[in-house]
């Protein structure tokens, strides 16, 4: 079990066969946990075995949920929904909700649980509730950029300092803001027809190539022959659709792709091969610049927090 600050706040990471490979996983068991206009009450992220099910439970909370990867079926009052990666799933309160994860290709999805503190006078976050009060749509596809901002705010949770209640109320509000904004526009996307939809189509493509094919990629120059553009005009367009550098995301990218390598047993030696370095040197420095931890400190952080649950 990791336990992270003082707070009454847990994060679990089982190795058990029959239910999840990963499960980062914080809970505010006593609905306390207020941050600015919000309640927390979970925020996780579960990587699934084949078959794993997620059991049949009714609503305390308005539940967003992102599928990272894999393949599921989320049923919510009786209905079923067919979930894959690029999927962003909503909640409301009451609901009866149960998740299964493919045999084929396992599910991981990210998910955050919460309520508002209160609503009546913010404009903002009235709009928010009046949204999740009443969605016209349970689930969306290709909802790119969610995905950052809830690592940004798993980060926080693991920073626990003096800034993180300022950056976790940030991050609560960018997701849901961006959950409202999502769910608002996909019927516009469906029918525009011009070079903002060509663009749109082609990061989303982009995106899910480095995902899928982090440890393929030597050079992001490579990509101007898999899809056709000047390296350039992909920078470009990413830069303009994501509001980031095609480098700092393939970078993110690179060093989860090494954590989740971590904490699944591999050497450092091994992990810096898997995501590319020729120098175990140069990727220790590249590993501390990105996480604020050397590689050798984030295992001894993940092993030691591991013995502390048994």
């Amino acid at each position: 079990m990791y336990t992270i600050g003082n707070e009454h706040l847990r994060g679990i990471v089982c190795m058990i066969g029959s239910r999840a490979k990963f499960h980062f996983d914080n809970i505010y068991e006593q609905m306390n946990r207020k941050i600015g206009p919000y309640v927390l009450y979970q925020i996780g992220d579960l990587c699934c075995e084949p078959g794993y099910i997620v059991e049949p439970h009714r609503q305390k909370v308005y539940e967003i949920s992102y599928i990272v990867s894999g393949n599921g079926v989320f049923q919510t009052d009786g209905v079923k929904v067919n979930v894959s990666k690029g999927m962003l799933y909503i909640n409301r309160i009451g609901e009866k909700h149960e998740i299964s994860s493919s045999t084929g290709e396992p599910l991981r999805y990210f998910y955050l649980g919460f309520t508002f503190a209160d609503s009546s006078e913010n404009e903002i976050v009235a709009k928010q509730k009046s949204f999740f009060d009443d969605p016209k749509n349970r689930m969306v596809d290709n909802a790119i950029g969610i995905q950052d901002l809830f690592m940004k705010m798993f980060t926080e949770m693991i920073a626990q300092d003096s800034f993180t209640e300022v950056m976790l109320e940030t991050c609560m509000q960018q997701i849901l803001i961006k959950t409202c904004r999502i769910f608002s526009q996909k019927k516009y996307h469906t029918y525009r027809i011009n070079n903002d939809y060509t663009d749109q189509k082609l990061v989303y493509d982009i995106v899910h190539y480095i995902d899928t094919q982090t440890e393929d990629i030597r050079d992001l120059s490579g990509l101007s022959k898999i899809f056709g553009y000047s390296y350039t005009g992909i920078a470009q367009k990413f830069l303009s659709v994501m509001g980031e550098t095609l480098k700092s995301y393939y970078s993110k990218r690179r060093f989860e792709k090494a954590k989740e390598s971590i904490l699944k047993g591999n050497s450092i030696t091994m992990t810096a091969e898997i995501v590319g370095y020729k120098s175990i040197h140069a990727f220790s420095r590249a590993f501390n610049d990105h996480t604020g931890m050397t590689p050798t400190g984030f295992k001894k952080w993940a092993e030691a927090n591991k013995q502390s649950s048994l």
